[in-house]
């Protein structure tokens, strides 16, 4: 497909490459920061594509898809500014219009559903950063769509960057999202409090996260738990905490007995 991507962060600067790779045209990148938006249409244009940067939101609108790759909050005023470039588009036609986002409701797009624009959403479930690369294989994708044409469009793009997809509405996806906040960014948040506690032994406790998350992918977090939560060991518990309060780490001691204290009755369940 023609595809052209509004904004220059993570999210576009991954999908993009995916897109790229797997055979779609890159056409064009608008983003409100020119030098952001050049720099991204420049590793697109790699091994000879041909994406370029624009700084008018129209010249978008003779692409196939458009890709709405910005903050939550900046969605809707995208939608609508797109909305009022379309008498721009000589072609007449009108491409399909799909934002990223896990916590934003397709309705963000309505400017462009009631100016007859086709919708949809196109959200890569994963952690992406412009200086790691990903396999889109690994890489689920939550789909939805206003009409048939678009979701036979989302499942083609699914289909090229070889990745799993399902469909399901705005509600659905928000909890998936919220979800994959207790899985990848509360996950970090506690990795962060432990290697902060660790110093520069740090290092040593990757192995025990790797098999921590490999365990509970494999089977279940609930029946691979231990520690001495798990095991109501008092004892243990109180010199963690006496170690914590006396070394002044108040938010390590915090979150210490908050999950400890709902440890037990979690995997009694």
């Amino acid at each position: 497909m023609n595809i052209s991507i509004i904004g220059a962060g993570n999210m576009a600067h991954r999908l993009g490459i995916a897109l790229r790779d797997a055979g779609h045209t890159l056409q064009k990148v608008w983003c409100r920061k020119s030098d952001a938006g050049s720099k991204l249409a420049s590793i697109l244009a790699a091994e000879g594509g041909i994406t370029r940067f624009t700084p008018d939101l129209g010249d978008l609108l003779d692409s196939e898809l458009i890709i709405i790759a910005v903050s939550d909050n900046g969605i809707g005023e995208v939608a609508s500014n797109l909305t009022g470039n379309a008498k721009e588009n000589p072609s007449g036609g009108k491409p399909i219009v799909v934002h990223t986002s896990g916590a934003t409701p397709i309705d963000a797009l309505a400017p462009l559903m009631e100016g007859g624009f086709p919708c949809g959403v196109l959200y890569p479930m994963m952690t992406l950063s412009k200086n790691k690369n990903i396999d889109f294989k690994e890489v689920p994708l939550l789909i939805e769509h206003t009409d048939e044409n678009t979701v036979e469009v989302l499942k083609n793009i699914a289909f090229t960057l070889r990745c799993e997809y399902f469909s399901c509405d705005s509600a659905q996806r928000l909890k998936m999202h919220c979800a994959a906040v207790f899985a990848s960014n509360f996950v970090n948040y506690a990795l962060s409090l432990a290697f902060e506690l660790a110093g520069d032994k740090a290092p040593y406790l990757i192995p025990t996260a790797i098999e921590s998350v490999r365990k509970c992918c494999m089977i279940h977090p609930d029946k691979v738990q231990t520690g001495p939560a798990l095991r109501g060991d008092t004892k243990t518990m109180e010199k963690h905490i006496g170690l914590l309060n006396g070394l002044g780490l108040d938010e390590h001691e915090e979150i210490y007995k908050i999950i400890s204290r709902n440890i037990p009755s979690r995997v009694k369940k």
